[in-house]
Parts: C-alpha cells; sequence; structure tokens
C-alpha cells in the first residue's frame, strides 16, 4: 500500500524535502502575520520563503538532469567552511535588524573569520572546485 504519494514525490525526493521545509516556512510566515509581528521580520521571512522557493525549483531543476545526477556532486573543499560562516555571519547581520544591535557580537566574528578562510584558501592556491 503505497498510499497518495504524487509521482513527482516519488522521483524526486529531494525537491520534496526541500519544497516541505518552504512550505512550513509558508504556514509560520502566516502565524507571524496572524500575531502581529513587525514588519521587518515578516518581511526577513518572505525573504526567506522566497529563498526556499528558489532553492527547492533549483534542486528540483537538478534532479531532473537525471536519476543519478545528484549522487556525482562534488563536495566543496576547504572554500565550503568559509561560505557556511559567511552565511552564519550574514544571517546574524540580518537578525540584528529585528533583535537588536548586539548580534553584532556575533556577525562581525563569523565574517571575519570567513574571510580569514577565503583568504587562507586563495594563498595555498586553492579554486572553487
Amino acid at each position: 500500500m503505497s498510499g497518495p504519494v504524487p509521482n513527482w514525490c516519488k522521483r524526486h525526493p529531494s525537491a520534496a524535502v526541500v519544497a516541505g521545509w518552504a512550505a512550513l516556512n509558508a504556514v509560520l510566515l502566516g502565524v507571524l502575520t496572524a500575531y502581529g509581528e513587525s514588519e521587518l521580520a515578516l518581511l526577513l521571512w518572505a525573504g526567506v520563503l522566497a529563498l526556499l522557493t528558489l532553492a527547492a525549483a533549483v534542486v528540483l531543476l537538478s534532479s531532473l538532469r537525471g536519476p543519478r545526477e545528484h549522487t556525482h556532486y562534488d563536495v566543496p573543499g576547504e572554500n565550503g567552511a568559509a561560505l557556511v560562516i559567511a552565511a552564519f555571519g550574514l544571517a546574524a547581520g540580518g537578525l540584528m535588524f529585528v533583535y537588536s544591535t548586539w548580534l553584532v557580537v556575533i556577525a562581525v566574528p563569523l565574517l571575519l573569520l570567513a574571510a580569514a578562510f577565503a583568504v587562507r584558501h586563495r594563498s595555498h592556491g586553492g579554486s572553487s572546485r
């Protein structure tokens, strides 16, 4: 008994996971709106929702290329750490406008650390692959 699962979910489960994540964030955006959250918080959440929707579309398009394509992705090297740390630093910087300026204490060191990783990676002759 397989249940009422659409065919595209069976063929592209990774896209279904990201789309489900976006759908849950849409519900949370509705809850924030119902409770009268500030406009800036709603705009930030809507931006996250738009990025998740875009990510779901990109994952779906990449999974349409072939059934085994998702197994051939390259794992980012040392430069991947700089990207993840920079993403957390930018997220803390964005949340600083909603919650308080004390988040600058978290954002600035993360961004500096990401810059140090990126410079170190370039000085060792690394590339993005």
